[in-house]
């Protein structure tokens, strides 16, 4: 087994595989040794098999977050999104410091009547881990989007700008380069007025990627509008 973990680190898969494969049969109880095989075979871009290893690794340890928590990214590349948010679901429930599941959790909550629940993911991934630049940016996202369903299951918009500002920002102050980041918080700039700090970050995220058309168009807009 732990010559399995050394191979796979040198990138030797089939060797890796082959020990791996040998720890289970010698112990079949193993969930670890199932663990690192689903990981190994997803490396491999097995989904098929790697994902009969994540099963039976979560029968033998219900309480494994890590392979919940990879479980659900393949189930996201197969496209099965909610069983991959019932998974990083169990995931956070197992471990209750698991940022990265929160983030992901967060991310899957797309549908407009879990937009307080996906912002809550996104501000608990945070507190555990203040330096995830990408959940300060998706954060900021679903803050600028503002959809969201009323009490009355009425499918409103209420962005919350100011907040959405704080997060971008966030992102930045974390990677500079966060183009998208720049992009968006020059729109909302844009919307508020502010039209210098909207200019300043359209022309950053275009410094950033040269053909970011939609950066583009933006700003030739702005300054057009500004005459």
């Amino acid at each position: 087994y732990e010559l399995a973990l050394i191979l796979k680190d040198k990138d030797e898969n089939e060797k890796s595989r082959e020990h791996l494969l040998k720890a289970i049969e010698i112990q079949p109880e193993f969930a670890q040794a199932h663990y690192h095989l689903a990981l190994l075979y997803n490396d491999m871009e097995d989904l098929k098999s790697s994902r009969k290893y994540f099963n039976k690794a979560i029968d033998l340890d219900q309480n494994f977050a890590d392979a919940h928590y990879h479980y659900g990214l393949l189930l996201v590349d197969l496209e099965e999104y909610e069983e991959a948010k019932n998974n990083m679901g169990k995931a956070t429930d197992i471990d209750q410091n698991y940022s990265m599941a929160y983030y992901y959790l967060a991310k899957l909550l797309i549908d407009p009547e879990d937009y307080e629940i996906a912002k809550k993911n996104y501000l608990i991934a945070i507190d555990i881990d203040d330096s995830l630049a990408e959940a300060h940016y998706y954060l900021g996202k679903l803050l600028s989007g503002g959809l969201q369903n009323d009490k009355d299951g009425t499918l409103t918009r209420k962005p919350e700008y100011d907040d959405a500002i704080i997060h971008y920002k966030k992102t930045i102050s974390i990677n500079k380069n966060f183009a998208k980041a720049h992009y968006n918080l020059a729109m909302i700039y844009k919307i508020q007025k502010k039209f210098d700090e909207s200019r300043k970050h359209f022309e950053k995220a275009i410094k950033i990627v040269n053909d970011y058309s939609k950066a583009h168009f933006h700003l030739a807009m702005l300054l057009k509008e500004k005459g």
